[in-house]
Formats: structure tokens, C-alpha cells, sequence
């Protein structure tokens, strides 16, 4: 694996995002087949009682108001190749009022030390140096419309680049009941792009350009100059304004509090389109987490004061010498953020670090500190949401653990799908500690399709449900527990396969749920209908979990309910990378406790596995 292979298009080849006009549109399935598979994801969690009246409920939603909103939204996918995205941002995303970090943005740890690169406070400025320069050669391919697209079966499968022109220069920008995208990047077809790039630390914030006049990129050595004046001016001069903490307050707040300092003076108004255009923003911060658990808290509640909490990808510096990376989930999915890390790791591996005595031959990049006209409102404002930010510090909790006993090469020796596996063992691990089933939401991907994001696999099957009963049973025997894993497994994967081919629930429910809302009809008493929630319809599954591949690179977010996980990992040859987020408030979950469980039940059904294997020998 090498980054020209995965990463770089030859001469031959087409522009990035020309291959996204020949993906196919996005799927609607049939009313009546979505309402069959919506029914089987209840079973697991009715009586009888309850399931017959959700039949009932079904079936009067299918034949009355049901009919009428698929009717419509058919004629909306006949006349649009997706009919999901824009409301997918505007309802799934844009509505939310509470502050993004810590409740909605995703984030990972930039690993380093898989590579023998140190994570020292010695290699800080040097190592940001590195990843900044490789970040700008990613904007740069993307920019060009030169980098490969995602795909899949040997590259028979292409996946869409559509998210990744939100990746770079965009912003989330606060409305007082909706907000909205605010795209800057261009490709070179589409015209001139910003190339300006941010560094901000202490409540300050730096703009430099990332190009030099005949439109090469900077180098590492000059990235490694201006981050050495930036860090001299942040540690020997006073504290910044921290215009930034606004960002970080609950969206209709700072909608106000940002219409006001455009108000202010025109001057502010210049000022944030220099911010929210910004390719490439860098934070230093002053956190000095020891290791990938305290890496990714600090990532969604270190510096408010120097983050600007609505931009699309961030790059976090600690001064220890270790990074992250925090991106705005509404723009883009966790595919595209493993997509830059990978690309980083893979260009700090194989290039050799840079001749860093040729800093001194170069000349220096110019940069500018840009600053806000404030008044003693904006400033009582930033004070107020300072304080509110500390509140809830630790408002989310992140957990990050390595399972080093085994990975993918021995799930597949079992002749199981990993991800099912995975997915199987974690259900049986929160069954086993609580004595109930969860709601689980899985993605499925589906940039397949045109402009394509993802589908709900509802992850707790009734052959699920099954297994977690045989094998909580006393009475059951070694091989009916096994037996009955295996089942569950197999019918995950094709549940999960089903899911990609756009034969889902949610997504389907949720376009008749926007039908309704869009022509101001009375939401349905079907989305109010007790197993419709319980089994975590409307955005309420207990486990909201998600792998991101089969790399170290591991991300989270926060948990889609008060008493639920986040459950990420991806999934290596020899081990499994996991990482569990909770909310401190509930009086139920316990983020380290769960993974310890999940680690055990990982051990026991290895052992289970192994001994029914040992004896048909």
C-alpha cells in the first residue's frame, strides 16, 4: 500500500469528479417493501401486543397519508438523480440548535507513532510542519481534480467525490433556525479557489498564503517559519480576543452574536470571509493529552477560544507533539476524513523529512493577524459563552482501547465477515452488562450512488436477537451457541449488503417524514408510534456505531441518545481498534466499563469458536 497506488490519477485518466456523472441515482424503493423490512427490525423489541399494533399502525399508514407522501416523493427522485442530500444537510444536520463541539462534530486521533515518528513536545512544530505541507498537497490534488476516487472490488466499484469539495474552504454557517453550507472550494475547471490558510492559537488568529506567486505550494521548512513565529508571538504576547469561543455556543446564539459583529463595522464583515474561506486551518493548543483517549476529549473540548467551531476540517496541534484532526459532520462522513489522515501517514512514511537548515535560505512567507472591531457586547457575549463552554467540558466522554488478541486475519479463518462479526460480539457484550437488547444504527455506505452518503443498517436483526438468547441461556450448549453466532453474522452481512443497495428503512421514512414537514402537513401519528422509537427510529438508537475501515485510523462522535454509545472501530490484520463515546450525565452508561465487557466478550467467543472447531477435528 503506497499513496501513488491509492491516491494519484496518471495523465490518462479523467478529472476526479467526472466519474461521479456516470454513478447511479439514488434508489427509492417501494412503500410496501420498506414497510415489510421496517416490520422484521421490530420484532426484536415488541410483545405481541406491541407488534400487532405496530402491524396495525403500518398498515394504515401504508394504505392513507403514506401512499400520498410516496407518491410525492417518487415524483421527486423521477426529477432529481438524489433526493435524499440537501435534505439530509438541512433536516438530519442543519435544524439541530445545540453547539456542534461537543454534541455533533467527529474527530480522530493523527497517528504518528504507528509510522516510528515520535510524539514529542521536541518534534511539536516540525511534525505539524510535515502534516500541514501534506495537507496543502491534498487540497492541492483536490483542487486539480487529480486524486483517485474511493472505490472498491479492484476499483470496479467507484464511490463518489462529492463530499470532498466540502472538505477544504467550507463552513457551516449558523442560521437562527437553519443553517446552511457556505462552499468556497473550486476546482481549477470551476475557477480561482481561496489558497489562503489559517493558524490560530491562544484566542488569535494568523492567515498566510499556502502558494507562492507562480503557484507552487509552500514548504514544510516555511510552514515550519511561520509556525515558529506564530508559537513566539502566542507564548511571549497577551491573550487573543477569543472571537473563536462564539462559535462553539448553540447555533441560533451565535447566529445573532455573528450578524451582530458584521453589523459592527465592515471591517468584521471582511474579516470573517477570510476565516470562513480558509483552506487549511491549523490550531495550536495548549492541551498536552498522553495518549489517543485524552487526544480525542481534548479534540471536541481543548481550546474552544482558538477553534473555529463551524469550519469543515480543523487541524489540532497539542504542544506535546501530538495532533488531531475534528471535522463538521454535516459537510462530509468519516470516510473522507481516513481518507486525508491515511493520505498524511502514508506521505510522512514514505517521503524523508524535509532539510530543515533550508529554512534559512528561504524567504519568508508573509503573514497577517486578523482581528475583529468589538464592542462590549461582543465581548460580555464571548465571556458568557466561555464560561458555558467550561460547563460542559465533559459533557461527552471518549474512550480509545486497542483489542491486541486478534483481527481480521483470524475472523476470517472462521470464514466470517469481520465488520459482522465485530457488530455481533458488540450486541452481546451491552446484552450481557445491561440484560436488554439495544437499537443499533450501523452505516451502511452508499456513495455508490449519485451524490450518496450513507443508509441505516438496522444492526439488531431478529437472528441477532436469537443468538443473544441461546447464548445467555444456561441450558444452551457450546455449539448451539456458536451455531447460532453464525447465523447472526451471515445475516448481518446480508442485511448489510441489502442496506447499500438502498434497501433500507430509515432513509425512506425519514423522505416521507420531509414530504410531510416540506408541504406543511401534519406529521404522521406513525412516527409517534411507541416501537417506531424503541427501536430507535427518529435518531434514537442506543448504539450509534460505525467501522471506518481496516486501518489504525479510528474516529467518533458523540452518542445519538442521553443513556447510549458511540461505538467506532476499524479493524486491522491483527487487532481492533475501538472507540466509545458516552454522556457523562446518564445514570446508565459507562464508556470504559462497556469496553472492558466488549474485550471480554471479544475473548469468549474466540474461545467458544475455537474449541467447537477443535472438536470436529
Amino acid at each position: 500500500m503506497d499513496r501513488a497506488s491509492i491516491y494519484f490519477m496518471d495523465e490518462t485518466q479523467r478529472n476526479t469528479y467526472d466519474f461521479d456523472e456516470d454513478l447511479p441515482p439514488l434508489p427509492l424503493p417501494e412503500l410496501h417493501e420498506t414497510m415489510e423490512r421496517y416490520y422484521e427490525s421490530l420484532k426484536p423489541f415488541g410483545t405481541y401486543e406491541e407488534l400487532a399494533s405496530a402491524r396495525k399502525a403500518i398498515k394504515e399508514f401504508q394504505n392513507g397519508i403514506g401512499a400520498k407522501l410516496h407518491t410525492k416523493l417518487k415524483e421527486r427522485a423521477s426529477k432529481m438523480k438524489n433526493w435524499l442530500d440537501q435534505w439530509w444537510d438541512d433536516y438530519a444536520y442543519h435544524m439541530l440548535r445545540l453547539p456542534l463541539n461537543p454534541y455533533i462534530v467527529m474527530s480522530m486521533p493523527v497517528k504518528l507513532e504507528v509510522l516510528g515518528i515520535p510524539e514529542t513536545p521536541q518534534y511539536a512544530l516540525k511534525n505539524m510542519a510535515r502534516i500541514a505541507y501534506h495537507t496543502i498537497e491534498f487540497w492541492d490534488l483536490l483542487h486539480k481534480a487529480t486524486i483517485k476516487p474511493l472505490s472498491s472490488n479492484g476499483g470496479k466499484i467507484k464511490y463518489s467525490s462529492a463530499l470532498y469539495k466540502r472538505f477544504f474552504s467550507t463552513t457551516r454557517v449558523p442560521g437562527e433556525e437553519i443553517d446552511h453550507i457556505e462552499k468556497h472550494f473550486k476546482t481549477v475547471t470551476e475557477g480561482k479557489t481561496p489558497s489562503h490558510a489559517l493558524i490560530s492559537g491562544k484566542g488569535r488568529l494568523f492567515m498566510f498564503d499556502c502558494l507562492h506567486k507562480d503557484g507552487t505550494l509552500i514548504t514544510p521548512q516555511e510552514i515550519l517559519v511561520l509556525l515558529q513565529r506564530v508559537r513566539s508571538i502566542i507564548d511571549y504576547e497577551p491573550m487573543g480576543d477569543c472571537v473563536p469561543v462564539l462559535t462553539h455556543d448553540d447555533r441560533t446564539s451565535w447566529a445573532k452574536n455573528r450578524t451582530y459583529l458584521k453589523e459592527l463595522c465592515p471591517e468584521n464583515k471582511e474579516t470573517l470571509k477570510w476565516i470562513e474561506s480558509s483552506n487549511v486551518v491549523v490550531v495550536l493548543d495548549e492541551n498536552e493529552p498522553k495518549d489517543y483517549a485524552e487526544i480525542s476529549q481534548v479534540a471536541v473540548n481543548g481550546d474552544y477560544h482558538s477553534k473555529w467551531g463551524d469550519r469543515s476540517s480543523t487541524l489540532i496541534g497539542y504542544k506535546n507533539g501530538k495532533f488531531a484532526c475534528v471535522g463538521e459532520h454535516s459537510c462530509y462522513d468519516g470516510t473522507v476524513s481516513v481518507s486525508y489522515v491515511l493520505f498524511v501517514q502514508l506521505s510522512l512514511f514514505e517521503l524523508p523529512e524535509p532539510d530543515w537548515s533550508e529554512a534559512e535560505k528561504n524567504p519568508v512567507v508573509s503573514i497577517t493577524e486578523l482581528k475583529f472591531n468589538l464592542d462590549e457586547t461582543v465581548k460580555s457575549e464571548i465571556e458568557r459563552v466561555k464560561k458555558d463552554c467550561d460547563d460542559r467540558r465533559t459533557d461527552v466522554l471518549i474512550t480509545h482501547e486497542v483489542f491486541y488478541d486478534y483481527g481480521k486475519d483470524y475472523i476470517k479463518t472462521c470464514k466470517l465477515h469481520p465488520d459482522s462479526f465485530v457488530q455481533v460480539i458488540m450486541q452481546l457484550a451491552y446484552y450481557e452488562m445491561n440484560n436488554e437488547i439495544a437499537s443499533v444504527y450501523e452505516t451502511a455506505l452508499m456513495r455508490h450512488y449519485y451524490n450518496g452518503r450513507t443508509e441505516t443498517l438496522r444492526s439488531c436483526t431478529s437472528d441477532v436477537y436469537k443468538f443473544l438468547q441461546i447464548a445467555s441461556d444456561n441450558k444452551s450448549t457450546k455449539s448451539e451457541i456458536v451455531n447460532a453466532f453464525r447465523k447472526a453474522v451471515n445475516h448481518h452481512n446480508h442485511m448489510m449488503n441489502e442496506a447499500r443497495k438502498g434497501h433500507g428503512v430509515d432513509r425512506h421514512l425519514f423522505g416521507l417524514w420531509c414530504i410531510a414537514y416540506e408541504n406543511k402537513m401534519d406529521i404522521p401519528d406513525f412516527y409517534s408510534e411507541p416501537l417506531y422509537t424503541k427501536s430507535g427510529g427518529g435518531g434514537n438508537f442506543v448504539l450509534s456505531t460505525s467501522t471506518l475501515g481496516y486501518s489504525v485510523n479510528v474516529g467518533f462522535v458523540a452518542p445519538m441518545v442521553l443513556d447510549g454509545y458511540g461505538v467506532f472501530y476499524t479493524i486491522t490484520s491483527q487487532c481492533i481498534f475501538i472507540q466509545t463515546s458516552a454522556f457523562r450525565d446518564s445514570m446508565k452508561t459507562s464508556a470504559h466499563r462497556f469496553n472492558q465487557h466488549f474485550i471480554n466478550t471479544f475473548r469468549k467467543m474466540k474461545s467458544l469458536l475455537d474449541e467447537c472447531s477443535d472438536s470436529k477435528l
